[in-house]
Order: structure tokens, then sequence, then C-alpha cells
């Protein structure tokens, strides 16, 4: 039996963290077949740093962050935030090898609690087990998340649509709170803060009232549409914009998109995006928002 520590997660424990989701990720991708090889450590490290800044402010801004220890080594963690009343399990990783030794339902206790929240959300891997004690918490499947990719072209589109830059101002950021309250059912504005510092925003307005919102950087999203059909327009603009952003560690747009988003399937069928077997359950205690007008950031650790 393996002997085991749980303690309050620390800024120290951010690396090891990221080390367990990702060797964690890679193990299951390559049962998935999706992958051949394990990457090497050196290619982890150079993941973290390409990803601290978005990893800096899940922690700055958690509610609950707990690791599992074995001889002082981090081999698991388990981390949530919460969001007007909304929580959502952001990480959830046990190392491969001490996976089945009740290392995940005691980090899954402590950091996915579920009296102190209105709902709960998690973005769920199809690793079963871990779907499987997902839902004994209660959570239930609302729709799948499928990652869609392609080398990003310019592609010329035709809107009625005025597209204008988002700014961190308190007027911009209630009209994100409204959308957001709309869409996925519950604001989040320290998020947008820190999108709106780290990614291009944009809205969509039509007849002077904003319609959507879109952010992009060298990763797509989230992106929020009040109409479904507007994605068109929306997709066309972000996947143009990125043929300016992309970079050397992912040279493709990557679009997480709940597949009962109709316009945005149509998108990404007819630009030839591709997919593979890995998608995610999205997963809440009660029915949250409209996720139908709805593309997730990548990566999705946060809705």
């Amino acid at each position: 039996m393996t002997n085991f520590t749980i303690r309050k997660g620390e800024r120290k424990d951010q690396f090891a963290a990221f080390r367990v989701f990702r060797l964690s990720l890679y193990g299951l991708l390559q049962k998935m077949t999706v992958i051949e090889t394990i990457p090497a450590a050196a290619e982890i490290e150079k993941l973290y740093e390409y990803y601290r800044s978005f990893l800096d402010h899940i922690y700055n801004t958690c509610d609950q962050f707990w690791v599992a220890e074995v001889d002082r080594e981090v081999i698991g963690y388990a981390r949530s935030i919460v969001r007007d009343g909304v929580r959502q399990l952001t990480e959830f990783f046990v190392m491969p090898d001490h996976q089945g030794l009740g290392i995940g339902s005691q980090l899954l206790v402590k950091a996915f609690p579920k009296e102190d929240s209105q709902n709960r959300v998690i973005c769920a891997s199809p690793d079963t087990r871990a779907l499987i004690r997902y839902l004994k918490t209660g959570v239930r499947s609302r729709t799948t998340i499928y990652e869609w990719s392609r080398i990003p072209k310019v592609i010329p589109f035709e809107t009625d649509l005025v597209i204008n830059i988002i700014e961190d101002t308190p007027a911009h950021i209630a009209i994100l709170n409204d959308i957001d309250s709309t869409i996925i059912g519950y604001t989040r504005e320290t998020d947008h803060h820190w999108l709106i510092k780290n990614k291009r925003g944009h809205f969509y307005s039509r007849n002077g009232q904003v319609v959507g919102y879109s952010y992009f950087a060298n990763r797509a999203g989230p992106i929020a549409m009040l109409h479904n059909a507007d994605f068109s327009t929306a997709l066309a603009h972000i996947e143009t914009e990125m043929t300016k952003t992309v970079d050397d560690v992912y040279n493709e747009i990557i679009l997480c998109v709940p597949m009962n988003n109709p316009a945005a399937v149509d998108y990404v069928i007819k630009r030839g995006y591709h997919t593979n077997a890995f998608f995610e359950h999205f997963l809440t205690d009660q029915p949250l928002g409209h996720y139908e007008n709805y593309i997730f950031i990548d990566p999705i650790l946060i809705t």
C-alpha cells in the first residue's frame, strides 16, 4: 500500500503539478493512440513556460488547490475556481503509476465541494475511471467538446457585423458580464481582466448592439455569440487574424467546439479542420447557460 499525504498546494508546487498534468495526459493520449511516445522532460519544461501566465492566473484566483505527495514528490493534484457562485474543477490528475489507490478520491473531496456552490462544472477527459468518479459527485453530461484544428488561412468574408477591440473598462466588462450571464450562465470578471491583458479581444456588434465577443492570441477562445449564425463571421475573422499569431509550439488554430454548436461544427467541417479520438465531457450539477452559442478557451482549463 502506497503511503501518501494530502496537503494544500502552494505556489512552489506549480511546476510539479504541471508535470503531473502533462504526464497523466500523455499517458491517456498514448492509450487512445493519439500519440505514440511520451515527450521528454525538456518538452514539459518548455510547455510550462509557454502556459505559465495562464497557470499563474489560475493559481492566483483559485479557491481550492490540493496536492498528493509520496516521499515528498507531488504525484497528484486537484484545483478548482469559483466564479459568480459556480465552482469549476480546473485540473484533476494523478500520475498513472499511482492511480487506483484512493488518492484521486481524497483529492476530489477536498477540491470539489458541493455545499458552497450554486452549480459545479467539469470539462472531463474521456478517461472512464475519472468520469465515473465525477458522476458519483452528482454532475451530469450536457454536451461533448472536440478540438478541431488546421493551419489558419486568410478567409474573405462579408458581414453586417461591426468588429471593435475590447478594452478593460467598466463599460466593456459590463457588456461581457451580460453576454456571459446568458451564454455560460455566470459572470467571470477576473478572467476577462486576464484575457484582455493577454489576448486580443473583439466585440461583434449589429445596429449598435454587441452580439458577441472573441479572444485569440497564439491560442483561440473563448468565443460567445448571442446568435448562433454569427459564428461563421467570428470564426472567419479569428482564423484570418491567427495567420499572424500562431507560433512554432502549435502552428495551427485549435477550436474547442461543443458538439451542440451547429454553426461552429458546420464551419470546421466546411473548412477542412481535423480532429482526433480525444474529447471532453461538459458536466454540471444543473443545466447551465447556452453552450450551443459558445467555443471554449484552448486549452480548456477554465470554461
